[in-house]
């Protein structure tokens, strides 16, 4: 029993030897936490502790704390810190994200004052997937934003840093980025959030059509159907018409004239539909320009106080196509919003 008692003792000493004092004692609260949090939550912008103490650890703790944190640690550290491996360019990116892939948890995220449920590894792609768009960022703010910068730095101090610098060049993202998509499509048990968010942030778009087209089979849903739908293949049709209520979006990429139909026969309930939208945009005939007729005659003659926000998103599903009746209903829209 002594015996015992001395290894429960020692255990939690083993477990954090690896962690300084004050990084542990931020860890374990952070570890107490159920949601990953922004900057600011809530209708009145509430900063986060959560997320002061993700700033804190990041300010504090070497690497090697920082990927110990992130194997061990609850779905929301291994958020934040994930996160941070990022940012610092961490060797073992790959690993982890291998890791997370083949144990892969679902964590909800609060952004503001709404929220939404992901993945830790869902979450870990996007982390690198958006480098690129940090350093669209700062290629586009290095001329002509000098006083700017110069502001931002002296208020911003460190977050000066992380939003103006990177170690990350568009190569070295793209590289690593195919190799998270080769473990993420060839894990059969992988979880659809995961896929979805990855085919999501490519836009539909991802090579290997066999393993794209085995998940479509195994989990039929928005982002894995219209991934699938890029392919164009005739033999997926009876696929997306047996999920069709999940395979608008798929119709704008494969716009099949077996579709028609269907899209007749959904616009009574499908007048806010986006999805919608980008299916009869991507058509150009007679039986579907008249659907598109219809749907901006019933907007523009609306009282609802939405009606105009639906216009605006049905006319940008309509720029995305080219089409001769598009251009004309655009004409109409925008000469609608100036009278």
């Amino acid at each position: 029993m002594k015996f015992q008692l001395c290894i429960l003792l020692l255990f939690p000493f083993l477990t954090f030897s690896q962690l300084s004092d004050k990084v542990n004692v931020i860890y374990q609260e952070l570890n107490s936490k159920s949601s990953i949090e922004s900057q600011n939550i809530g209708y009145s912008g509430t900063e986060s502790n959560s997320y002061k103490m993700y700033e804190e650890l990041d300010s504090i703790a070497n690497d090697d704390e920082v990927l110990y944190m992130a194997q061990n640690g609850n779905n929301i550290v291994k958020g934040y810190l994930s996160a941070i491996l990022v940012d610092r360019k961490s060797k073992n990116l790959s690993q982890l994200f291998t890791n997370y892939i083949k144990k892969d948890e679902r964590v909800h995220i609060q952004t503001g004052c709404t929220g939404y449920s992901s993945t830790i590894g869902g979450e870990l792609y996007s982390y690198l997937f958006y480098q690129k768009e940090k350093l669209k960022f700062i290629n586009a703010t290095e001329t002509g934003f000098e006083e700017t910068k110069a502001y931002e730095k002296e208020i911003e101090g460190e977050n000066f840093i992380k939003k103006y610098q990177s170690r990350w060049t568009n190569h070295s993202i793209d590289s690593l980025l195919t190799q998270f998509n080769e473990v993420a499509i060839n894990y059969d048990s992988i979880l659809p959030q995961t896929l979805d968010k990855i085919f999501r942030l490519n836009d539909y778009k991802f090579d290997n059509y066999k393993r794209v087209k085995y998940f479509a089979n195994k989990y039929p849903t928005r982002e894995i159907m219209a991934t699938l739908a890029n392919f164009r293949k005739k033999s997926d049709l009876s696929l997306f018409l047996k999920n069709i209520d999940n395979a608008l979006l798929s119709i704008s990429r494969f716009p099949d004239k077996s579709f028609i139909q269907i899209l007749q026969n959904k616009y009574e309930t499908n007048t806010d539909n986006l999805d919608y939208y980008e299916a009869i945009s991507s058509f150009c005939n007679d039986e579907v320009n008249k659907i598109k007729n219809n749907i901006y005659e019933k907007f523009v003659n609306s009282k609802d106080i939405f009606a105009q926000e639906y216009l605006q998103y049905f006319e940008e599903s309509l720029k995305k196509y080219n089409c001769e009746f598009n251009k004309e209903l655009i004409s109409k829209i925008e000469n609608s919003n100036n009278r």
